[in-house]
């Protein structure tokens, strides 16, 4: 796989990125998060009552920062609109974790994510990209 040199490259690369929303307080909350990019949006999986999802619902906005860390080291900042929906379908499920783990171990925690319930999704739609590259 080459390495990603660009933010849409970046973005369809299997990284863990960090999801940072604003509490009340105006305190941020980031989250090391798997996700999905998919027609122009950025895909997660969260609890119903989660801060990022409470946060979230209040602000309508949220950053996500993905970053290489090896060299050449290359990361990029998306500041976005963010909306609190229903949980993924399970296609959408499946595709977002089986970028980060077995077609398997993603049955069987899609199975206990059904189990457990209260699950809903966040999509952020990107406004703005900074990039930073460093050799």
């Amino acid at each position: 796989m080459t390495t990603p040199n660009t933010p849409e490259e970046l973005l369809n690369a299997p990284e863990i990125c960090v999801l940072s929303t604003t509490g009340k307080d105006g305190s941020v909350h980031a989250m090391p998060m798997w996700y999905l990019y998919e027609d122009g949006k950025i895909w997660f999986m969260t609890g119903a009552k989660s801060q990022k999802t409470l946060n979230v619902e209040r602000s309508g906005l949220a950053t996500v920062t993905l970053d290489l860390r090896e060299r050449p080291y290359y990361a990029i900042m998306v500041k976005g609109t963010a909306t609190v929906e229903a949980p993924l379908d399970k296609k959408l499920q499946f595709r977002l974790m089986t970028r980060y783990i077995t077609e398997e171990a993603a049955n069987v925690y899609m199975a206990s994510l059904a189990e457990r319930g209260g699950n809903a999704s966040i999509v952020v739609t990107p406004t703005k990209t900074v990039e930073f590259r460093s050799g």
